[in-house]
């Protein structure tokens, strides 16, 4: 799985019209295939602004190329969200929770005490 974040900042006076054009995004993120998990937060600044985390998790790489083209250091906004936020970026986690047959439905190994035992060099 890999978890993609984008964080922003939104000025105030814009955050009316970043949230409504999140809001108009979302449902499209969500019809895609490979979309496992999705959600928005926000923290509201002193300024009247906002901090957002836009937080996808990704069955595989390719559903996130899928999403996000050949460059994923680049968001994947509306217009009128990416017109509105400011100092936006995107990385991407390599998800250490679940393994890649659990996820497929295929019966995990049993995994010693303390993790994974690192390959042999």
């Amino acid at each position: 799985m890999i978890v993609r974040v984008l964080t922003a900042h939104v000025r105030a006076g814009r955050v009316a019209q970043f949230n409504a054009a999140m809001r108009r995004q979302l449902p499209i993120m969500r019809q895609q295939s490979g979309l496992v998990y999705l959600k928005l937060a926000r923290r509201l600044t002193a300024d009247g602004g906002e901090e957002v985390v836009l937080f996808e998790e990704w069955r595989d790489p390719d559903s996130v190329y899928a999403w996000a083209g050949h460059d994923l250091s680049k968001p994947r906004l509306l217009p009128a969200a990416e017109e509105t936020a400011d100092d936006v970026t995107v990385t991407h986690y390599e998800a250490l929770d679940i393994l890649a047959d659990e996820l497929f439905g295929e019966p995990a190994e049993a995994e010693p005490e303390g993790g994974r035992e690192p390959p042999p060099a």
